[in-house]
């Protein structure tokens, strides 16, 4: 089972959008004439859609402009929106830092100006730098919830998920009805996190948006048995296939496969148990000598000469004979062991009754001393 979490975003407009630029009514803060008349002449070309034109004046304004002055700030500014109208996001970002560095701007137009390079810096994938000024500007009122919403983005794209999930839980709160994005990105970020428990609550949420969705199933039973609930993983796939979206006995045994691959050989035997208890999957030979191999492979040892004596009095086989002569050795049950040695004699290769022979060799020898 996996989660892209960082792709999912991209079929989602979640940003905020770029506003323009502000106006040049000052709040009764003065400047320069000759910066004042160049910022007229830069919106003004701009507005009639003479970027280069508007850039010119901008730039013939620069020498005229102090360092850390407010003239300078609004220069920057301006030019940074100019790179916007251009498409231009990296010279964008690089004017908008510029401008704010001085701390001269109106605190309005900061605060959007901020909300503006956020998006910029996400659009060029500078996650990281995005949510750091995010968090600016949270600290210094709150955000909307399409600011919150940008946020979330930037957390979930640089894997801060830690920081996402509880965000992005309030977007869904304050908007149950919210896209279905938003409720993979919370199963897919805490699946991240190892939360299989809460992923499988939110993707609950996209199960009954969707009942007839065979993926919504598969990944409910997927988390759910990765969070070790595997009755309730089996109840989720009887439900399935009650409803008439059941999944194949390929897709079943993938299920199975995945503790396996994910070094959870106990939780993947419990599974193939439910399974065949379920009547999910068909209690056959090949799948009862698996559930053995797996109750072995988890070192449960009760579990597995259980399935073992089962798997062998199925089949008769040497081999299975032996697999199970191989947990009563190392359990010292040496009467069970000869009993068991002497089944596996039948049809034995030369190379497993040498085998046979030795074994027999230490549950007598050991038999005899505790006698």
């Amino acid at each position: 089972m996996t989660m892209g979490v960082a792709n999912l975003y991209r079929s989602a407009a979640l940003g905020l959008t770029l506003l323009l630029a502000p106006g040049l009514v000052m709040a009764q803060q003065a400047i320069n004439p000759a910066v004042f008349q160049a910022l007229s002449a830069a919106q003004k070309a701009q507005q009639s859609g003479d970027l280069g034109k508007a850039r010119t004046a901008l730039r013939g304004a620069l020498d005229s402009a102090k360092a850390g002055s407010l003239e300078l700030a609004l220069i920057q500014q301006r030019l940074g929106y100019v790179a916007i109208a251009a498409k231009q996001n990296q010279q964008a970002i690089d004017w908008l830092r510029k401008a704010l560095a001085h701390d001269k701007l109106e605190a309005t137009a900061a605060r959007q100006d901020q909300l503006n390079l956020a998006q910029l810096l996400a659009a060029e994938g500078q996650y990281s730098d995005a949510a750091r000024l995010l968090e600016r500007v949270q600290a210094g009122g709150a955000l909307s919830l399409e600011q919150k919403q940008l946020l979330v983005q930037c957390y979930s794209q640089a894997r801060e998920y830690a920081k996402a999930i509880p965000l992005a839980e309030q977007v869904v709160r304050a908007n149950p009805a919210a896209d279905d994005v938003w409720y993979q990105l919370l199963v897919g970020m805490n699946y991240q996190q190892e939360r299989y428990d809460s992923a499988a609550q939110w993707q609950k949420i996209l199960l009954k948006r969707a009942p007839q969705s065979r993926e919504h199933w598969r990944q409910l039973a997927g988390l759910q048995s990765q969070a070790g609930k595997q009755p309730a993983a089996a109840a989720t796939l009887r439900l399935a296939h009650e409803a008439g979206v059941g999944l194949t006995q390929t897709d079943l045994d993938n299920l199975v496969a995945l503790q396996v691959n994910a070094g959870a050989p106990w939780q993947a035997a419990r599974l193939l148990e439910e399974l065949m208890a379920q009547k999910l999957l068909p209690v056959d030979a090949t799948r009862q000598e698996r559930l053995a191999q797996l109750w072995t492979l988890a070192r449960d040892r009760d579990r597995a000469r259980d399935a073992w004596v089962a798997v062998a009095n199925g089949s008769g086989r040497s081999d299975h004979w032996l697999r199970l002569a191989g947990i009563q050795l190392e359990d010292g049950q040496w009467s069970d062991l000869l009993a068991t040695l002497k089944r596996a004699q039948s049809g034995a290769s030369s190379q497993q009754r040498q085998l046979i022979r030795q074994w027999e060799g230490y549950a007598r020898s050991a038999i005899e001393n505790n006698s």
